[in-house]
């Protein structure tokens, strides 16, 4: 979370590694979209600092800078240890420009390229990222498609609570969800249950990952 100062980032990465979790993820820009495309790389340690969780950066391609990121916030990924998974979202055109950097980039050893769907003809990942008016079910039908069997990687918002009504009440408090989708709509949503409920229809409907 870009909110957060990098102490925190490191707590919450801390947390996620003892709690057994996959994976976890770091958006580059972060939300909202202001400012230099660096913003949130003070955050990057985190990524390296956690041992058995993979790491991976969510980059909007539309929006980052590839040659700002080669020259300066690229750096520091060299170092993480478990090698660096890169989801890409945008448009065919600016993800393209970010391909071709991280492919001229080998010391970033980058364990797993994830693309959008339409971009690449054989990806080794799909990639299906929030966005608050998106169609859910219908983008994730059509990146299991695209996929042909590979891993396709929900981006979704997430409130539990213990109540449906604290759920909604946290989301409804944070600003985030205006910019990312509401997740009532967009994610896991509701009592841990629930959230858990959506979670196997996700599975169900082809969805390796939930980021």
């Amino acid at each position: 979370d870009g909110r957060l100062d990098g102490g925190r980032a490191h707590q919450v990465a801390t947390l996620a590694s003892r709690l057994g979790l996959a994976g976890i993820w770091l958006r580059l820009p972060w939300w909202p979209r202001a400012g230099p495309s660096g913003v949130g790389a003070d955050l990057l340690p985190a990524l390296g600092s956690c041992a058995g969780i993979r790491p991976g950066l969510i980059v909007d391609a539309d929006a980052a800078d590839p040659d700002e990121a080669d020259a300066g916030w690229l750096g520091p990924l060299v170092a993480v240890p478990a090698g660096l998974r890169i989801a890409l979202t945008g448009t065919p055109a600016t993800v393209a420009r970010w391909q071709e950097l991280i492919g001229r980039r080998p010391d970033l050893a980058v364990s797993q390229l994830v693309l959008p769907p339409g971009c690449g003809t054989a990806p080794l990942a799909v990639f299906v990222p929030c966005a608050p008016g998106r169609d859910l079910a219908a983008e994730v039908s059509a990146a299991v498609a695209a996929a042909a069997g590979r891993p396709v990687l929900a981006e979704v918002t997430v409130s539990v609570g213990r109540t449906a009504a604290e759920a909604r009440a946290r989301a409804d408090t944070d600003e985030l969800f205006t910019l990312a989708g509401h997740p009532a709509r967009q994610g896991l949503f509701g009592t841990l249950e629930e959230c858990q409920a959506t979670a196997a229809q996700f599975g169900h409907a082809g969805v390796t990952e939930l980021v």
